[in-house]
């Protein structure tokens, strides 16, 4: 039932997106209705065919099955349009990149002491299936597509999340709460949260934390700024909504990179305009919401030493494993298996308080580790866990660098939105695993992939090109006029002296 109201609802979606645009649906407009339906059809959770399962009581984050996503079927029609309307002409893929990925799917597939190779294919073929839907999807669309797509899709997601949110829990209607997700959870009693179309409200505080910065990049690039300050109030207002502490936190410091790097971006980074126009004042916006408004969420709330204890418990876990197998991890998506079968409860109860803990196997050994680095650095071991944090560096390293290169905002826009989500991970996924279910990276990935095309940056797009880029152009207009007239005047001055 849950699958059938998703396509349900897809296809209302497609609907209006049609008869929005009327008349007006040029190749470009259908290329961008495209993108917003798979952009907006990767909000919900259950929509997936498995194909085939791992015979596992354990599921990584990853989960325990090959299923078909959305952007499987993305490709296959992708697969369709270059030919016809591209006659082939895609740009050669990335050597790197392919070695890299191959590397990391040998290197994992072979550890010796992956207890589970099963589930390291499912998540192995997701990653490299995704690498080559990106690869086919940068090559057919223009970044002024993408973003346009990208924006009526996440539009679409944020319309649909508000109400489901606003019926539970502001309404308390709670037949909601499983309408896409048959076994999905609001959490406790003592903190309840919308789930909307994920499975549990932290999936759905983090899902909404990417598409809350998109919309704030959209509003500072003044890319249809009044619906995108609407949008992001709107998007603010689900993560709120969802409880998830941790997704608020990682939505807050996102805002304070995209400040520091991409609005302050012509002052050194510890300069006192960075410091005291930007970083201060927006800190102390921050803190204001955190001790009024927004205070319910870190104050008396009961289940908060419980949450506590249980990922220091977590944690626990992770150093273990980490000092049983410290250079090679223990294979992708396997962490979990290695601790059902190498580990105790026991353990637990004689190094930490689990009165208050209701049942503490079952969450230990039933959810992955909440923290994503501990659970990188488990599966993957110092040599697969290290590139991973050079990159992480890298990439928030050279953010300038890639916005002073770019010719469009449309790519900006990508780009402060590929921040967003490096932001996220470092602050949300320090105390969940959310950020590395499928669902979710199947828009983090997106925002990384097509933040790091420097053909999308290279684009040319007058109508909403850089700052910098259309001062640029003016200054060569101008001395293109001048040259011109000079070319004029000459030869009126021959024709005299003559």
């Amino acid at each position: 039932m849950d699958r059938v109201l998703i396509i349900a609802t897809l296809g209302f979606a497609l609907v209006f997106f049609i008869v929005r645009q009327g008349t007006r649906i040029t190749k470009e407009r259908a290329y961008e209705i495209l993108i917003a339906i798979y952009t907006f059809s990767c909000c919900f959770t259950m929509l997936y065919v498995p194909i085939f399962k791992v015979a596992t009581e354990t599921e990584g984050s990853f989960g325990a099955s090959l299923s078909i996503w959305p952007f499987y079927l993305m490709s296959v029609l992708l697969i369709w349009i270059i030919p016809r309307e591209k006659r082939w002409r895609i740009r050669r893929p990335n050597l790197w990149l392919f070695f890299i990925f191959a590397g990391y799917a040998v290197y994992t597939l072979l550890n010796p002491y992956n207890p589970s190779r099963g589930q390291t294919v499912v998540a192995t073929f997701f990653l490299i299936s995704f690498a080559v839907f990106m690869y086919l999807f940068t090559n057919t669309f223009t970044v002024k597509n993408v973003v346009n797509g990208i924006f009526m899709g996440l539009a679409a997601t944020v319309i649909l999340h508000f109400l489901l949110a606003m019926c539970y829990p502001v309404l308390g209607m709670e037949n909601v709460v499983k309408l896409y997700v048959k076994e999905a959870s609001s959490r406790s009693v003592e903190r309840i949260g919308a789930n909307c179309t994920m499975g549990h409200p932290n999936v759905l505080g983090t899902y909404a934390s990417y598409y809350f910065i998109f919309f704030v990049a959209t509003y500072i690039t003044a890319y249809k700024r009044r619906a995108s300050l609407v949008f992001a109030s709107m998007s603010f207002l689900v993560i709120v909504l969802s409880a998830s502490r941790s997704a608020l936190l990682a939505s807050f410091f996102s805002l304070l990179a995209v400040a520091a790097l991409y609005v302050l971006r012509r002052y050194r980074l510890m300069s006192f305009q960075s410091i005291f126009k930007g970083i201060i004042p927006l800190g102390i916006i921050i803190a204001l919401l955190l001790t009024g408004p927004l205070s319910f969420l870190f104050s008396n709330v009961d289940d908060l030493d419980e949450m506590t204890t249980s990922r220091l418990m977590h944690y626990y876990c992770g150093y273990e494993i980490f000092m049983d197998h410290p250079i090679v991890g223990v294979g992708l998506n396997s962490h979990l298996v290695y601790l059902v079968e190498n580990s105790s409860a026991v353990m637990f109860e004689q190094i930490f308080d689990t009165a208050d803990i209701y049942q503490p196997e079952e969450f230990m050994f039933s959810n992955p580790i909440h923290n994503i680095w501990i659970i990188l650095i488990d599966e993957l071991g110092i040599l697969g866990f290290l590139p991973i944090l050079c990159f992480v560096i890298w990439y928030i390293a050279t953010f300038k660098l890639r916005t002073r290169r770019s010719r469009n905002r449309y790519y900006n826009i990508l780009n402060m939105s590929g921040l967003g989500v490096i932001c996220c991970w470092l602050v949300q996924g320090n105390t969940d695993w959310a950020p590395l279910t499928p669902q979710v990276l199947s828009l983090s990935l997106m925002f990384i992939a097509l933040s790091l095309n420097r053909h999308y940056a290279a684009e040319e797009h007058p109508e909403f090109e850089s700052v910098e880029a259309a001062r640029q152009r003016l200054l060569e207009m101008s001395a293109r006029e001048e040259q011109e007239e000079q070319e004029e005047v000459q030869p009126s001055l021959s024709t005299v002296t003559s």
